[in-house]
């Protein structure tokens, strides 16, 4: 029963730190002592009851003169409360029975219903389901939270975070930071212990990305991920690893490699996507020599290293655009020349009001040396041609920004406006695909290929162009293209076979899309066919292997029925051996049918294509077919989950894309390993916080102004 009274007592005085008193405003009261005028000793004031929380006292002239106070939550009761007469112990009484009381206390076998998100739901709303409350839950979700928005561990000390944990739920007692770190670093060894028992449990084979990164603090970071797809065919990726290396030679991260699969278990290995660095070259090669010996390759490795197409698109272009072009640079000045001030900024939003441009998104600065930062620039100057030329003509101060100095190229004019407009369209086939390549949450290996095939029929064209600004920059990307796609031995063939693999497409498509490419060279065209032809079939002879023999065995034992053996049976006589059953004779005599003989690949590609559809998911259909297509649907899994950009990885330092960010780099490397690596295995998929960064002025500019005006009303 003491117990009992306890417990009552603190549910009834929820903790009072972090609330303000009724009535008292924390903004404007100052903190002051009592002055002791006399100097003499007096005793300290009686704390207030935190009771007053939940009650307000009544004005005397609505109670006759008796000083009476009222609950916050029903309002039916009033209770004397003159504190020369009464106490509180009336109103805490109450409170133990208030209905409208939120932290009444409840029975321990009495469960709230509430709405819940469960874990792992990828986005799915909240369930209805029984709750009471439980500490230790409670600090695992705080580690979540932590964890997945990637806040630092001193945000459970900041006062605005307790004072709205404690509305939230009073009875929790908010931890501090050593603590919160410690329950973050135990949800990393418990989440990784799950992840092992699973890998080691399903025996599944993985396509890894991996790179290389540099911290704020010159530390050489390494991030391993695994890519697979599950037994219910969804795309699944897990970082295993996040660790300083020595340095980025190849054999360092070879090791580094080798010893992150053996601390997992994992032997089986399809495919590795690398960036194009000679180092990783190397590291490359060290794996492929350890896996051979793991026996945990396919096809001795042949088909091991895949090179980062993002990476290749990203030579591709800068190669292209390694003249600086006068049109950008006077575009980029008159950019900056806007950004350089508010008031500026304000003038050109005045404009863009007058002009009557509806465009959230204003104009942005990019990076020098990043051609998709160059391209947004441009993408978002464009929409304000009108702006800048305006404010030519009416903004004295923008044109004497360009006359300031005489080496900056602008204003620009009216031929920049078009070379851009050019530029920009030219620009925009490279970075629509280099988006798509960069994704690790869909199937980029059946699209890979026409991509590939895009930017070869594009370039083609585009170097006989009238334009003499896109034939240059064409010609100098066609040359950079031809070296790492445009042979049969330097493209990997598992790029063409993600194609044929997607059953909207494959040899037709490829056969007629080889021909488009190569039409002025027949011998270059039959031999990338053949060879894409000959790995798909070489594949085949390789998975076939456990999938006939399972066969073969099922087939054994259902063959003679009639034979029923027990071990320690009698040997049969000869007369019974040498006249076997008619039945069995027929079966083991009997000539197959030739589409019989056919395997599932043939009947596979035999089979005419499917039509296209907005929502075909090629996972799906799969999933619906692997019973048909045994032997083919298992080399799909290995190949459509193969990455073909190292972009899972690089995203692991920063949900925005960004290099690893300053509070991380602070953190040790066994913390920064535990953050990253349990962010990735709690979080089903990553929020992109680029996508809003155009947008965050105009949005809230707007919300500001709308509550200003719903203030005055």
């Amino acid at each position: 029963m003491a117990d009992s009274s306890t417990q009552q007592t603190q549910d009834t005085n929820p903790p009072s730190q972090d609330t303000d008193t009724p009535g008292s405003d924390a903004a404007t009261t100052a903190a002051s002592a009592p002055a002791n005028v006399s100097g003499s000793k007096r005793k300290p004031p009686v704390p207030k009851s935190s009771v007053w929380d939940h009650f307000v006292k009544l004005p005397l002239e609505e109670t006759n003169g008796e000083p009476r106070a009222k609950c916050k939550y029903c309002k039916d009761h009033t209770y004397a409360c003159d504190t020369s007469k009464h106490g509180t112990t009336s109103l805490k009484k109450h409170l133990l029975k208030c209905k409208g009381y939120p932290y009444r206390a409840q029975e321990k076998k009495q469960n709230m219903l509430a709405f819940l998100q469960p874990s792992g739901s990828g986005g799915l709303g909240p369930n209805l389901v029984p709750y009471t409350y439980n500490q230790e839950e409670c600090c695992k979700a705080l580690a979540e939270f932590v964890i997945c928005d990637e806040q630092p561990f001193r945000v459970v000390e900041g006062h605005g975070f307790r004072k709205y944990s404690n509305r939230l739920e009073p009875r929790f007692p908010v931890p501090s930071r050593v603590t919160v770190a410690r329950d973050c670093y135990k949800l990393f060894i418990e989440e990784s212990k799950k992840l092992k028992a699973f890998l080691k449990k399903s025996c599944m084979r993985v396509c890894l990305t991996t790179d290389t990164w540099t911290s704020v603090q010159n530390f050489n970071y390494m991030c391993l991920t695994a890519h697979f797809i599950d037994e219910n065919w969804r795309l699944q990726k897990r970082i295993l690893n996040f660790c300083i290396i020595e340095n980025h030679r190849g054999d360092t991260i070879g090791k580094a490699i080798e010893k992150c699969l053996l601390g997992w278990g994992i032997e089986k290995v399809f495919s590795i996507t690398v960036d194009n660095a000679s180092s990783n070259d190397t590291a490359v090669a060290y794996l492929k020599k350890r896996l051979k010996n793991w026996n945990g390759l396919v096809c001795d490795g042949d088909y091991l290293h895949v090179r980062c197409c993002a990476h290749i698109l990203n030579l591709v272009v800068n190669d292209g655009l390694k003249d600086l072009h006068n049109f950008i640079s006077a575009i980029r000045n008159a950019v900056r020349c806007v950004r350089s001030s508010p008031a500026r900024l304000q003038r050109f939003k005045d404009l863009v009001q007058k002009e009557k441009i509806d465009c959230k998104a204003l104009v942005c600065l990019d990076i020098m040396t990043r051609w998709n930062s160059t391209y947004l620039m441009l993408e978002h100057a464009l929409k304000f041609q009108k702006v800048f030329d305006r404010m030519e003509d009416e903004d004295d101060g923008y044109n004497a920004y360009f006359r300031d100095d005489t080496h900056r190229l602008g204003p620009p004019m009216t031929f920049d406006w078009s070379n851009a407009y050019v530029f920009v369209q030219f620009l925009k086939v490279f970075y629509t695909i280099t988006l798509r390549f960069s994704g690790s949450l869909y199937v980029t290996s059946n699209s890979c290929f026409h991509d590939i095939a895009h930017v070869h029929t594009m370039l083609q064209a585009s170097a006989v162009h009238q334009d003499p600004l896109i034939g240059e920059m064409a010609k100098k990307m066609k040359l950079k293209y031809d070296k790492y796609w445009g042979k049969p031995e330097n493209m990997n063939p598992l790029l063409v076979i993600g194609v044929v693999l997607d059953p909207r497409y494959k040899f037709g498509y490829v056969n007629n899309t080889f021909n488009d490419i190569y039409d002025n060279d027949p011998i270059l065209c039959e031999s990338m066919k053949k060879k894409v032809k000959d790995t798909l079939y070489l594949l085949y002879d390789k998975y076939s292997v456990g999938v006939v023999g399972e066969q073969s065995e099922h087939e054994e034992e259902s063959g003679d029925s009639g034979a029923i053996n027990h071990p320690g049976d009698l040997p049969m006589p000869d007369f019974v051996t040498a006249n076997p059953n008619p039945k069995g004779k027929w079966w083991s005599g009997r000539t197959k049918h030739p589409s019989d003989q056919k395997t599932d690949l043939d009947k596979y590609l035999e089979t005419d294509a499917i039509d296209d559809a907005p929502s075909f998911d090629v996972l799906t259909w799969w999933r619906e077919n692997a019973t048909k297509y045994k032997v083919v649907s298992l080399i799909a899994r290995d190949v459509l989950v193969m990455l073909v950009s190292t972009v899972a990885s690089e995203s692991a330092f920063s949900t925005g894309g960004r290099v690893l960010d300053v509070f991380r780099s602070s953190l040790s490397p066994k913390m920064t390993k535990a953050l990253i690596c349990t962010q990735n295995w709690l979080s089903p998929t990553e929020f992109n916080f680029n996508d809003r960064d155009f947008d965050q002025y105009e949005e809230t500019d707007s919300i500001a102004s709308d509550v200003s005006r719903e203030s005055t009303v």
